[in-house]
């Protein structure tokens, strides 16, 4: 045989060998592919499995709570009507037979109230409720990140003195003293209050045209921003806790000026009563941070937008109180320093606005407190 067709065979068989080595390789890819798309199918079955059971349990309890918080809020404004009603009847100096029925009515309706609270506090508090699909959707939701600022706490002089002037009624001068706590450098924006909403599935408030991202967060009611907050792990500064954060150490209608000019908030300047300098009135809000802070490093206490406070609208009361809440329970809620559409003297360290608790509007926004660990 000659040595060309010796060199013929000899790769043909090389060939061969190399041929069905490749079909080899082939036949156990083939195989582990096989095997591959097998488990695939097998997680995604088992995936879809338990989102089906996760979307179930969502509904578990909404229901309940949802019905819950409808009826709470019916009785909130149920009594409201009938403390109007209270104020109605002294004014008009009705028949006592009649003023005696009215608190018998507020006081079953108060009832109800603390009924269904409880109820609905047992539901959000039992280990079955934080199980539910929607809950551990919550709890795993990422958090938005918020520049705090400490706040040493302290004792001070809450409330309006006269030589400040332009003292209100319910502003009564009286010692308070606050423990240390942690409180938003700003007021809450819609940035983060727009993550808030993706995350938990809520309708995203109007910006009335002015803009989202760095502005703050306007058209929110007192319960959206207090659910904001518990999201958050944190709550609504206390009125006391507000005050002594807009003084910063401060004693004057302005923590440490007894004026308010162009350069320091964000307010309407038309009127000339504690304004110092040209008149301004920008008309809408203002990104937060566009004026200095204050003493403490916070930002826009005066002016920009009202911010909701945790407690209730009441009388102060005469001495020196600790960490003071507020009353148990009112027809208003306390909101506090003024806004871009409310001459200096609202904004005012002392100066005190209230609110329905599902009052919203585009003059009235929030920031919130920690515990300071």
């Amino acid at each position: 045989m000659s040595q060309k067709y010796l060199l013929i065979i000899l790769f043909f068989l090389s060939f061969s060998a190399f041929s069905q080595s490749k079909k080899e390789q082939i036949k156990r890819l083939t195989k582990s592919y096989d095997s591959l798309l097998g488990e695939s199918i097998l997680k995604d079955n088992k995936i879809s499995t338990l989102k089906d059971e996760l979307n179930s349990s969502i509904f578990q309890y909404q229901g309940q709570v949802n019905t819950l918080r409808n009826r709470i809020v019916e009785l909130e404004k149920e009594l409201s009507e009938i403390r109007s009603k209270d104020v109605l009847l002294v004014k008009s100096s009705v028949t006592a037979k009649k003023s005696k029925k009215q608190p018998k009515e507020q006081k079953a309706l108060q009832l109800e109230l603390a009924r269904a609270k409880k109820q609905l506090d047992s539901i959000k508090g039992s280990s079955a409720f934080f199980k539910t699909g929607k809950q551990q959707l919550f709890k795993q939701a990422r958090k938005p990140d918020i520049l705090l600022v400490d706040v040493e706490g302290g004792t001070y002089l809450m409330g309006c003195e006269s030589k400040n002037g332009n003292c209100e009624t319910d502003e009564l001068a009286h010692s308070v003293t606050v423990s240390d706590f942690r409180m938003s450098k700003f007021e809450i924006t819609f940035d983060l209050y727009d993550a808030y909403c993706d995350s938990v599935g809520l309708e995203k408030p109007e910006d009335n045209g002015w803009g989202r991202g760095n502005r703050p967060v306007i058209n929110v009611t007192w319960r959206e921003a207090n659910n904001f907050a518990e999201w958050m792990g944190g709550r609504l500064p206390t009125e006391a806790e507000w005050e002594y954060a807009a003084r910063a150490g401060g004693k004057n209608a302005f923590g440490k000026t007894n004026c308010l000019s162009k350069t320091q908030a964000n307010f309407d300047g038309t009127t000339e009563i504690l304004r110092c300098g040209p008149e301004s009135f920008l008309k809408r809000t203002q990104p937060v941070g566009s004026y200095p802070a204050n003493a403490y490093g916070l930002h826009d206490m005066f002016g920009n937008v009202f911010e909701w406070c945790n407690d209730w609208y009441g009388v102060y009361t005469e001495g020196t109180s600790v960490n003071p809440t507020g009353p148990m329970e009112a027809g208003y809620k306390v909101n506090r320093g003024g806004s871009w559409a409310n001459p200096a003297t609202a904004c005012r360290a002392a100066a005190r606005e209230t609110g329905e608790i599902e009052f919203k509007g585009n003059r009235i926004g929030f920031r919130i407190v920690f515990p300071k660990d």
